[in-house]
């Protein structure tokens, strides 16, 4: 079914552009535009993990598999498209048509130090890919679940879930729709971390306010001042919730996340996206960072949820994330 009649959305909006930052810890070309991984502390969480082994679980739109990169990073992945909450009918390749999971898939996990592009949060880290969503940016709820379900039943051991719903306060009263497929994901042993969406454009207080008990971490989104970005929806009722660099989503272009893309007849794009489709995947590679070094799930989320950075304020929660507190 489809939530209401309206089709599950993404949570970023796209703007095109560079940012500069003082980390020096990568040769890769654009690392210099990569103010967020500055903010987490991420080059002084390399120097103790770079989540080796871990598998990352995206539901999105797919993943550039021909993105340079991102080479070698892909090393699962299907389309759920269609499969109506049965991962058993996810079949096809995970091949991205519209950019936004080829984005995330670089904020967590692009190759460092190959002297090209960026470095991801986790760059050791391994992708299960599962296509849920067209090349509108849009899919059903049933997919999703089926999407995440495929990918955890592949080894993910952490799952991005940048996702947004256009009545998010509608379906969050419900229980949420994709709590069949977070559950399962938790239940089996993955973490389940999802945007909280971008509904907050109006500062209405709406949103992500009845999350309750969801075993999920909930990210808002920040700029580079370290204020909550105007469009990031509340964490509001959420057992575990988090702050991470999104992007400040105000027009100007060196304020967004820099990352891989994929763009029609343009092989090897990259693109600045601000939203919580880009908070999230700042968590999900923490996570993986930590589970790398041994941590169990609930561990992991207790310590990047304990480790956060409580100067930045934050509704519901501890703070943003702070990478080189919680791998020291």
């Amino acid at each position: 079914m489809r939530i209401r009649g309206l089709a599950l959305t993404l949570c970023a909006f796209l703007t095109v552009g560079l940012v500069a930052t003082t980390a020096g810890a990568s040769n890769d070309a654009d690392f210099a535009k990569q103010w967020s991984l500055a903010k987490i502390g991420a080059a002084d969480a390399w120097a103790h993990t770079t989540g080796r082994g871990v598998r990352v679980g995206i539901v999105d739109t797919g993943v550039d598999l021909n993105h340079e990169d991102l080479a070698g990073k892909v090393v699962e992945g299907t389309s759920c498209v269609g499969a109506a909450g049965d991962p058993a009918k996810c079949t096809g390749s995970p091949q991205d048509d519209q950019g936004h999971g080829t984005h995330v898939a670089g904020i967590i996990a692009a190759n460092k130090d190959n002297n090209i592009g960026i470095a991801g949060v986790a760059p050791d880290a391994q992708l299960v890919v599962a296509k849920a969503l067209n090349a509108a940016g849009s899919g059903t709820e049933e997919d999703i679940n089926a999407g995440i379900k495929w990918v955890v039943d592949h080894g993910a051991k952490v799952v991005n879930l940048s996702l947004g719903d256009p009545n998010f306060v509608f379906t969050s009263l419900l229980g949420t729709s994709m709590r069949d497929g977070i559950e399962y994901a938790w239940s089996h042993g993955a973490v389940p971390v999802v945007a909280a969406g971008n509904s907050d454009l109006m500062g209405l207080g709406l949103g992500s306010s009845n999350y309750g008990d969801l075993d999920a971490l909930i990210v808002g989104a920040t700029g580079p001042d370290d204020k909550v970005s105007s469009y990031s929806s509340p964490i509001g009722s959420a057992k575990w919730g988090i702050l991470a660099p999104g992007g400040a989503g105000d027009g100007n272009k060196d304020h967004d996340i820099y990352s891989t893309f994929w763009k029609a007849g343009s092989p090897n794009a990259y693109e600045s996206l601000a939203g919580t489709s880009m908070a999230t995947p700042h968590v999900v590679g923490a996570v993986a960072l930590l589970l790398a070094e041994g941590l169990s799930p609930q561990q992991a989320v207790e310590r990047l949820i304990n480790t956060s950075d409580p100067k930045v304020a934050c509704d519901n929660c501890k703070g943003r994330l702070d990478l080189a507190k919680a791998t020291h």
